[in-house]
C-alpha cells in the first residue's frame, strides 16, 4: 500500500470527537512540560481537526512602594501559541520521534505575520487569544493602528463599564482584572496540519510533549501605555481643571520654578479622537505613572499612584475626559509649561512606571496553564476497509505516510560579526525551502522586555517617534544587513547578491528580498498574505524547489548562508540567534509492524 487516504477521500466515514486530558499534572507554570497521549483505540484520526484546548490566567506582581499594576497582555498577532517554546511528537509511548519542532513559537509568528489578513486575524483572536484593531481604543492623536492597544475586548481583561468610576486596584478583584482565556489552538507542525488520516492503530497511539517558554518572552504591555512603542497612542494631558478652554490659560502645566500651579493630583486627558470612556481608557488604578513630552526627549521625574479613573462631562455638549486622581501631587520637573495644544514637544503623553525600565530593576509578571485537554477528531471507517488493510499488513505490505515538517538550525552570531558565514548542515532527502529568521539573542530581563526601553528598534517614523521590539525573543531583525546569498552545490544562490539595504535603512522593502520571500514561504506551505510586517518580522527566505510536487535532496551539499553587515550609517546593534527552518516532506514508512522515518 502505497499511501493512505485522506479526509477528502469519497469513502463512507463517521466522525467523532473525544477529549484526552494531560496525563501530568492539573496545571503548569512557565517552562512546564505537557504531555498528551492519543492511544491506538482511537484508531484513525485526522490530526488536521484536532485541537489543543486550554486555560490561561496571567496575573502580575502585588502592588508595593517600588512598583504599581498594570495590564499584560500576550503576544498579539500569535496569542496562546507564543506560550509553546517547542513541541515534540512521538509514535507509541516515545518509541519514535516523529516531529521535533524547535522554536514552535518563532516559526508560528512567521507564519501569522505573513500568512494574515483582517478576517483570519479575527479569527484567531475568538479562538486562540489573539487581539484585534479596535477603532474604540485608537491613540487621541490618530498615530498608527496597532493591535496590541486593545483594552477593551482584549481576551485577558474584563470589561469594563463604560460609565464606571474605578478606585479599586486592578487585579484585586474579579471584576476588574485579568480573566480566565480559553482557547482551542491548531497546532502549527506537519503533522497536526496534514489532512491525511492518521493510522493510530499502527503506531501504538501518538504522544505529545509540550514545553512551556519563559514569562518574559510572552508577556507585554500596551502600546498605549508604553513610552518606547508608539507614543502618540498615549493619552494626552489635557489640563488640571477640566475646562474645555483651560489648555492655554489656567490649565497648563507651567514648570515648579514658575508658578505655584506646578504640581497636582487630578489630571484631565483628552478625547479628541477616541479613548473616550473608562472601559477604553488604557492605564489602570493602582499604576504608577508620569508624563513624556510628545518627542520623548523629556521626562518628568515626579511620579505618583492612580487611585481613581473617571469619566467627566465637559461644558461643551457630547465633549468628555477621563479624569485621573492620583495618590499624591505629580510636579512638573520639564522645565516648560505642558500645554496639551500646539507643537509635539508639548503635547505631553501619560506614561506606566512600570513601562520604563530605568525606574526599578524587576518586574516580573507570570501566567499558568491549566485544564490542557486535546480534542481528538476520530475516523471510523468501514470493517472491510479496516480489516483488508489489517490482512495487507499481515502478508508484509507498506503503508507510507508522508507529511512536511520544520527542522530548526540554530547558528550564533556576534555583533562582530560584519561577515557572518553561517553554515547549515542539512540532512533532508525532500527539501523544499529555508526560511532564516535572526532573533535578538541579547539576555533581557522581564522589565527590558515589557518596557522595551532598550529592546530592537524597528523604526523611527514621526508618527510613533520610536517603535521598539517587544517580539525580540520571536521575531527576526534585520539589523543592518546589507545584502546576503546562499552558497550549495557549488554554485551561489540566487545569482546576484539579495540587496537588503533599503530595510536596513528601515524606510523601505527591497523588491529582490520581496520575491525571493515570496517563493520561500509559497514552498514552505505558506501563503503569502501580506508583507506589511517585514520590519518588525524579517527573515531570509530561499526556494529550494519549485513547484507543488518538486523536492531538493539536501543530503551531502556543503551549504551556506553569506550575511554581510558593512555600513557605517546602519551598524549592527545586536547579538543573534539565526533560527534557520528548513521545510521538507518526512515519511512515515509502516511495514511488518516496524516504523521508519525518512527525513
Amino acid at each position: 500500500m502505497s499511501g493512505f487516504f485522506t479526509s477528502s477521500d469519497k469513502i463512507k466515514v463517521g466522525q467523532t470527537e473525544v477529549s484526552i486530558p494531560s496525563e501530568n499534572g492539573l496545571d503548569y507554570n512557565p517552562g512546564g512540560r505537557i504531555e498528551l497521549y492519543i492511544p491506538p483505540t482511537s484508531k484513525f484520526v485526522d490530526l488536521s481537526q484536532s485541537k489543543l484546548k486550554m486555560d490561561v490566567e496571567l496575573s502580575i506582581p502585588a502592588v508595593t512602594d517600588d512598583n504599581g499594576a498594570m495590564r499584560v497582555q500576550l503576544d498579539a498577532q500569535t496569542g496562546l501559541h507564543s506560550l509553546i517554546r517547542s513541541i515534540r511528537v512521538f509514535s507509541g509511548r516515545k518509541t519514535a520521534l516523529l516531529e521535533e519542532i524547535e522554536g514552535y513559537d518563532i516559526l508560528t509568528a512567521l507564519r501569522f505575520d505573513y500568512e494574515t489578513n483582517e478576517s483570519m486575524r479575527a479569527k484567531r483572536a475568538l479562538g486562540e487569544g489573539a487581539t484585534t484593531y479596535d477603532p474604540a481604543c485608537r491613540g487621541t492623536l490618530g498615530t498608527t493602528k496597532t493591535i496590541q492597544g486593545n483594552c477593551f475586548s482584549n481576551p485577558y481583561f474584563t470589561k469594563v463599564d463604560q460609565t464606571a468610576t474605578l478606585s479599586t486596584s486592578f487585579a484585586t478583584t474579579e471584576s476588574y482584572s485579568f480573566q480566565k482565556t480559553k482557547g482551542e489552538l491548531h497546532l502549527n507542525t506537519g503533522l497536526f496540519r496534514n489532512e491525511a488520516v492518521f493510522p493510530a492503530l499502527l503506531t501504538d497511539g501518538i504522544f505529545v510533549e509540550i514545553l512551556l517558554q519563559d514569562a518574559r518572552k510572552v508577556l507585554r504591555s500596551l502600546d498605549s501605555t508604553n513610552r518606547y512603542r508608539r507614543l502618540r497612542l498615549n493619552p494626552v494631558y489635557h489640563s488640571i481643571n477640566g475646562s474645555d478652554n483651560a489648555r492655554a490659560t489656567s490649565g497648563s502645566f507651567a514648570p515648579v520654578n514658575v508658578s505655584a500651579n506646578a504640581s497636582s493630583d487630578v489630571f484631565f486627558f483628552t478625547h479628541d479622537n477616541n479613548q473616550t470612556s473608562v472601559a477604553t481608557f488604557p492605564f489602570v488604578v493602582g499604576e504608577k505613572v508620569t508624563f513624556v513630552s510628545g518627542d520623548n526627549a523629556s521626562v518628568n521625574g515626579s511620579i505618583a499612584r492612580i487611585t481613581q479613573i473617571e469619566q467627566v462631562q465637559g461644558v461643551a455638549v457630547g465633549i468628555t475626559k477621563t479624569k485621573v486622581t492620583l495618590s499624591e501631587k505629580i510636579q512638573n520637573t520639564t522645565g516648560e509649561a505642558w500645554t496639551g495644544v500646539g507643537g509635539v514637544k508639548n503635547q505631553y503623553h501619560l506614561m506606566s512606571f512600570n513601562a520604563d525600565a530605568t525606574n526599578i530593576s524587576a518586574y516580573d509578571p507570570t501566567y499558568k496553564v491549566s485544564n490542557v485537554e486535546m480534542i481528538v477528531r476520530q475516523i471510523s471507517v468501514p470493517d472491510g476497509y479496516e480489516a483488508s488493510m489489517m490482512a495487507m499488513m499481515k502478508e508484509g505490505g507498506t503503508i507510507n505516510y508522508d507529511y512536511r515538517s520544520f527542522t530548526n538550525y540554530r547558528y550564533s552570531q556576534l555583533v562582530g560579526d560584519n561577515v557572518a558565514n553561517i553554515r547549515l548542515p542539512l540532512i533532508e532527502s525532500r527539501a523544499t525551502s529555508i526560511l532564516c529568521v535572526p532573533t535578538d539573542a541579547t539576555s533581557y530581563s522581564a522589565k527590558q522586555l515589557l518596557s522595551a526601553s532598550s529592546t530592537y528598534l524597528i523604526n523611527e517614523a514621526p508618527d510613533d517617534v520610536l517603535n521598539r521590539s517587544q517580539r525580540s525573543a520571536i521575531t527576526g531583525i534585520v539589523d543592518g544587513l546589507q545584502q546576503y546569498q546562499f552558497i550549495y552545490d557549488g554554485k551561489i544562490n540566487p545569482n546576484r547578491q539579495v540587496d537588503t539595504k533599503k530595510i536596513a535603512q528601515k524606510d523601505s522593502i527591497s523588491q529582490y528580498w520581496t520575491i525571493e520571500a515570496e517563493k520561500a514561504l509559497a514552498m514552505a506551505d505558506i501563503e503569502p498574505m501580506s508583507f506589511m510586517g517585514f520590519q518588525d518580522n524579517f527573515f531570509i527566505g530561499r526556494a529550494l524547489a519549485l513547484g507543488k510536487n518538486s523536492v531538493y535532496d539536501a543530503r551531502g551539499k556543503d551549504f551556506n548562508l553569506m550575511c554581510e553587515y558593512t555600513s557605517a550609517d546602519f551598524p549592527q546593534t545586536k547579538p543573534k540567534l539565526w533560527n534557520n527552518f528548513v521545510s521538507h516532506i518526512r515519511r512515515l514508512e509502516i511495514k511488518n509492524g516496524s516504523l521508519m522515518i525518512q527525513v
